[in-house]
C-alpha cells in the first residue's frame, strides 16, 4: 500500500525540519562594520552589504581566508557565504566594507 499525500508531506516536513536552524537564524543577525575584529561569533552565513575586503575569516577558530579564496580580494556587494554544515563562522575582520552575519 502506498503513502498518502498527507503522510508524504509529513515525512518531507520532518526531514526538512532539521535544516530550519540554518534558514531561520535562531541566534538572530548582526551587522558588522568597521575595521575592528568581530570575535565570539556563532554564524552560519554572511551576506556582504557593500564591496568588502576581509582580512580575517575564521571558521571553527581556524583562519580560512586563503582556503576560501578571500585573501586580498574585494568581495562584491550581495555575495552570500554559507558555512559548512555543522561548523560556525567565529571571527571576521574587514579592512573595508560591511556585512551581515546570521547566527545560530
Amino acid at each position: 500500500m502506498g503513502m498518502t499525500t498527507a503522510e508524504g508531506f509529513a515525512k518531507i516536513t520532518a526531514v526538512n525540519a532539521t535544516e530550519l536552524p540554518s534558514i531561520t537564524a535562531p541566534g538572530g543577525f548582526k551587522n558588522l562594520t568597521g575595521t575592528g575584529a568581530h570575535t565570539s561569533l556563532t554564524g552560519y552565513a554572511v551576506v556582504v552589504q557593500e564591496d568588502t575586503v576581509f582580512t580575517v575569516f575564521t571558521v571553527d577558530d581556524v583562519v580560512q581566508l586563503a582556503n576560501y579564496g578571500l585573501n586580498a580580494v574585494t568581495v562584491k556587494a550581495g555575495a552570500y557565504f554559507p558555512c559548512p554544515k555543522g561548523q560556525q563562522i567565529t571571527a571576521i575582520t574587514m579592512s573595508s566594507g560591511s556585512c551581515v552575519i546570521y547566527m545560530l
